[in-house]
């Protein structure tokens, strides 16, 4: 093992070739090339830079290779400012909560047992202890491709068992919420839109008249980036259009004061409007998601072009409760014919029986 005349950085040779490492810090990242390289030179100064000169946040300056330190390489970096806004709303209050119990941990010395460790804090909440572990993943999976540690010790965690979790809505809880929503209430188009075209509500949020041009719903999907068509289905054109030709905002829904809806503020609305309409609180404005998807699916839809308009993820849920579906009525079906045989069997009963 030898030194070179860059600071930091050290030789070692290994199988008739010399290897080149920016060793700093307890951290130690491959460089690659060899000196002089225009590859070598570009990544030792970025390296050298990302140690010289460490981001800070509000509280101060983290400790260099710190998961603090790492937070906010991450929340810096290209890979974060490219996503979405609302998951970069999403993903921020869980880094930052990472990086408040986990940050003065070494990131190179993070392993599986710390993940875990951490992932049971919120045993209590198995959907939040999951998403926890899913962002937890992302920033450690960063800081591998960027040398910050060797492996992601997050990588494929057992998940919680979350339960069913969100289910389609029942066709009388679908009725109820029509029956104490007007076509004429943002409630109900809503309703409407969610149902008929299986988007999410922070797509729904944001559609204009634009989008509902031609008997089409035009969605460019917020969270996956793909953009879909989906033709008008009956019951949506009839409510939309006398909704359209009232109310002549650009955006679709509004709030009583006409502005466009907040996401936040959106959902506390449909929230609302579930409970006062005396629907069950597990239904909920995703359920409708796989309400719409089931529909499609019970209807003959392959999973394919359910998947087309609402996502695989969605569309493989739609499989599961379909078949649950079906499996029940083949047993109720088979259970009636049994009982119906056992009642033709029985023997005639008689004036002493009676």
């Amino acid at each position: 093992m030898g030194k070179v005349n860059l600071p930091y950085v050290e030789k070692t040779r290994a199988k008739g070739r010399d290897y080149f490492y920016y060793r700093r810090d307890g951290q130690r990242i491959r460089l690659p090339g060899s000196p002089g390289a225009p590859e070598f030179n570009a990544r030792y100064h970025e390296v050298h830079e990302s140690f010289e000169h460490q981001p800070t946040d509000a509280k101060g300056k983290a400790a260099p290779g710190s998961m603090a330190a790492l937070v906010i390489a991450y929340k810096a970096s290209p890979e974060f400012s490219q996503l979405a806004a609302k998951t970069q709303t999403d993903y921020r209050r869980y880094l930052d909560r990472i990086s408040e119990d986990l940050g003065q941990l070494p990131a190179a010395r993070m392993e599986r047992r710390h993940v875990l460790a951490y992932r049971d804090r919120f045993a209590e909440k198995p959907r939040t202890a999951n998403y926890v572990v899913q962002v937890l993943r992302l920033v450690l999976g960063w800081g591998v491709d960027r040398g910050w540690l060797k492996a992601n010790p997050a990588q494929r965690p057992r998940q919680l068992k979350t339960g069913d979790g969100h289910r389609p809505w029942e066709e009388h809880e679908i009725t109820a919420f029509r029956k104490a929503w007007s076509a004429d209430t943002v409630q109900r188009i809503a309703f409407e839109i969610l149902l008929n075209t299986g988007q999410r509500g922070g797509d729904v949020v944001g559609m204009t008249r634009h989008q509902a041009a031609r008997g089409e719903i035009a969605v460019a999907q917020e969270k996956t980036g793909e953009r879909v068509w989906i033709p008008q289905a009956d019951q949506l054109r009839a409510a939309l259009g006398p909704w359209l030709e009232t109310n002549k905002h650009m955006v679709i829904l509004t709030t009583e004061t006409g502005r466009p809806f907040k996401i936040d503020h959106f959902r506390h609305t449909m929230r609302d409007a579930i409970r006062a309409a005396a629907i069950p609180d597990d239904c909920t404005l995703h359920g409708l998601r796989y309400t719409a998807a089931t529909i499609l699916r019970e209807l003959g839809c392959d999973l394919p072009t359910i998947q087309a308009i609402t996502g695989h993820r969605t569309a493989e849920m739609a499989r599961k409760y379909s078949e649950k579906r079906r499996r029940a009525k083949v047993a109720i079906a088979r259970l009636n014919r049994a009982r119906r045989g056992a009642e033709n069997e029985a023997p005639e009963r008689t004036e002493e029986d009676q």
